[in-house]
């Protein structure tokens, strides 16, 4: 193995369209709400509907079950489990 091999081994590029499964339970912050039943989600060029995020939830980090997944258009919807932090922004 080179030095080079050494230095990159486990490196890897991450994807801006990450791929999700139903059922993957993930951290996100909630961008924007626009009623009391859903807020969006943006992770990378992926776009979540939250449902159960309301505006309470906006800016707020929060752990969603991916329930659809559409790879090609990069869309999904996920359902609100738990807060599981607040923003560091204090804007």
């Amino acid at each position: 193995m080179s030095v080079f091999d050494k230095y990159f081994k486990g490196w890897h590029f991450r994807d801006s369209s990450p791929s999700l499964s139903t059922g993957d339970e993930l951290s996100v912050f909630i961008a924007e709400s626009n009623s009391n039943r859903e807020g969006h989600a943006y992770i990378g060029d992926t776009h979540l509907i939250v449902e159960g995020a309301g505006p309470e939830t906006v800016e707020k980090r929060v752990k969603v079950r991916v329930t659809e997944f559409d790879e090609t258009s990069a869309t999904g919807r996920g359902e609100f489990v738990e807060v599981v932090g607040e923003s560091s922004y204090t804007g």
